[in-house]
């Protein structure tokens, strides 16, 4: 390999065999030679190869190695715009440090350019005007002058083409260009900027600024901004509201026509922001039909805090007590609200953790709102429903009292309850202290249920009703009213209950049911009649096993002390049964059955005793030795 350094400003170009190298790695796979090719472009010299790859020996041997395999090639045609520069440069180096010519001569050394162009003899000395330089535009330092080269002195009647002699050089200075106008945010930085801003810098006392006044504006923002919020809630949590709370009082009993009484007032931020009324009364202390309110949540208008009525654009009232009383009570407040003279408007109200009780019908823990009319005057209805939204109901203010209207799908009365309500739709009024339902579907133990009810509150609870059922899974009634699962089969039939107590807490005890039923297709669990007649033994034992039958019906009577069934019929192919059944409260079963096997040679009815646990009866037959 020649060891002759190369040409600095030599510049190499990729042959057809390099570009085609380039896109074939097998043709070129030592790593040096394939990074040097990449970096010849036909543009860069040798130098400027060296210095992108910061080794000049290698880089230099690869491109020999390139020339030699005809990857590269040298362009000797012309040279690069970065070798030209570089040569102008050099040159222009060069007529700086030769003296200037005769034609250099025209007015001073320092203020004029020095052109460089042959001498010739007997011509006379011409110079180039000096032109301030301009502002808006960037020029080069004037070429200082080799100390090695005297000065000619200026010929006073030395002219130039373009003027006569002793005629004086005409002094042009281009006028200067107006100082930009400053924008609207360096002025508005100005006029917050603390310091002087027109002041000389060494004119400027020295001062300590703080931490906060090292931050930019966005900073302090953002470091102030939580500190107020943080303080704004502070001084509203402790602000003293007591000393308002006759104020409060009087402008509650002027919108709703009612005394009021506040036991509390205070700010909540959760989960609603508003200010709260603790322990609200709407009425007398003493009256059993005042509104008791927990809580109230009052959220105002922004924009009518201070003028003479204040608007609320939701009220939530809390933990209250939902009666026909109630509603009828809060429909008057609304429509004294309502009026221009009132202090206070309501545009929206809201109910939370709400009782609904109509004469002994209750569901806790409802929540909804009162619809209102357009104009915000009256009443229209209003609308509840459980967490999970099971049940819901509608209230209407008619003339005679209330119109309500209740709807539930798989719905539990209570949480703990052994009764799951696949549907439920009750129609009625509540009129006065009773509640009277018009319409009673229920659909529940796989049957239904449908008829009216009437709910009576007055000097005693009282309930009474008619209902018709269909095909109920007798298995599933027993298991919820806690008698077994040993029965089996679909019932029909229909039934009337009442009752009467001092509480609505006790009337399930004094309930009484009363009804005849039809049951298909089932069987007596634990009582095997046809084993029975075959043993025809006076002493009782349990057989265990079970009576099928196509058809059992009779009457019956439900209560608290006990079920009791008779003018029991049962068919099962060639047997037939009557008799009756009891089952008292502890779950003890006693009756009789009289069995006519009609396969037999004796057609007579043999009498069949039942007695003992419901769980496993004992059978005998009572005239047998």
């Amino acid at each position: 390999m020649d060891e002759t350094p190369l040409d600095p400003d030599l510049t190499f170009a990729k042959t057809p065999a390099g570009e085609e190298a380039m896109q074939q790695r097998t043709r070129l796979v030592q790593r040096n030679l394939r990074m040097v090719l990449i970096l010849v472009d036909g543009n860069a010299t040798v130098s400027e190869l060296c210095n992108r790859t910061g080794n000049p020996q290698l880089t230099q041997n690869a491109l020999c190695e390139l020339e030699a395999d005809g990857y590269i090639e040298r362009r000797a045609d012309r040279d690069s715009v970065w070798v030209e520069g570089g040569r102008f440069n050099r040159k222009a180096k060069d007529v700086m440090a030769q003296p200037p010519s005769e034609f250099s001569t025209y007015g001073s050394a320092d203020s004029s350019i020095a052109l460089p162009s042959p001498s010739t003899t007997g011509s006379r000395p011409m110079r180039a005007p000096s032109y301030p330089p301009r502002e808006d535009r960037s020029t080069l330092p004037p070429p200082t002058a080799s100390p090695a080269s005297p000065a000619s002195p200026a010929e006073p009647d030395a002219g130039t083409v373009f003027l006569a002699k002793g005629d004086a050089w005409p002094d042009f200075t281009p006028p200067a260009p107006p100082p930009p106008k400053p924008s609207l945010l360096t002025r508005l930085r100005a006029l917050i900027a603390k310091d002087d801003v027109g002041a000389s810098e060494d004119l400027k006392p020295i001062k300590r600024h703080n931490w906060l006044q090292s931050l930019g504006w966005p900073a302090r923002i953002a470091v102030v901004t939580p500190v107020l919020l943080l303080a704004a809630i502070v001084v509203t949590l402790l602000f003293p509201y007591s000393l308002y709370l006759p104020d409060v009082q009087a402008a509650l009993t002027q919108s709703t026509d009612e005394p009021a009484t506040v036991a509390e007032i205070s700010v909540s931020f959760y989960p609603k922001p508003g200010l709260l009324l603790s322990g609200v009364v709407l009425g007398a202390e003493d009256d059993r039909q005042a509104v008791r309110i927990a809580k109230v949540r009052l959220q105002p208008r922004l924009t009518t805090l201070f003028s003479s009525r204040t608007l609320f654009r939701e009220v939530e009232l809390s933990d209250l007590e939902v009666s026909a009383e109630t509603i009828g009570k809060l429909a008057q407040g609304l429509k004294a609200a309502a009026r221009p003279s009132a202090r206070a408007g309501v545009a929206h109200v809201t109910l939370d953790q709400a009782r609904v009780t109509f004469a002994g019908f209750d569901v806790e823990t409802m929540k909804g709102e009162l619809v209102l009319s357009p104009d915000q005057q009256t009443l229209q209805s209003i609308s509840l429903h459980t967490a999970d939204r099971n049940l819901q109901l509608e209230a209407q203010p008619v003339a005679a009292g209330l119109a309500v209207q209740l709807e539930a799908l798989g719905w539990r009365p209570a949480p703990q309850s052994p009764y799951l309500v696949d549907s439920l739709t009750v129609k009625g009024e509540v009129v006065g202290s009773a509640f009277i339902i018009d319409n009673l579907e229920l659909r529940i133990f796989g049957g239904t249920f449908q008829g009216s009810a009437t709910l009576r509150a007055e000097n005693q609870a009282v309930v009474a009703g008619g209902l018709v059922f269909q095909r109920l899974d007798v298995k599933r009634l027993g298991e919820a009213l806690g008698i077994g699962g040993q029965f089996e089969g679909s019932a029909s039939g229909r039934l009337n209950f009442s009752a009467s107590a001092a509480r609505w807490d006790a009337i399930r005890n004094v309930l009484v049911a009363e009804g005849d039923f039809t049951l298909y297709r089932g069987s007596l669990g634990g009582i095997d009649l046809p084993e029975a007649v075959r043993r025809a033994s006076a002493t009782p034992a349990t057989l265990g096993g079970a009576t099928r039958f196509e058809q059992l019906s009779g009457v019956f009577r439900l209560s608290a002390n006990g079920q009791r069934f008779a003018r029991l019929t049962l068919s099962a192919g060639l047997m037939q049964s009557n008799g009756e059944l009891e089952i008292n409260r502890e779950l003890q079963v006693r009756g009789r059955m009289d069995v006519q096997m009609r396969g037999r040679a004796d057609h007579s009815a043999k009498a069949i005793g039942i007695s003992g646990p419901l769980s496993a009866p004992q059978v005998f037959s009572p005239g047998s030795s």
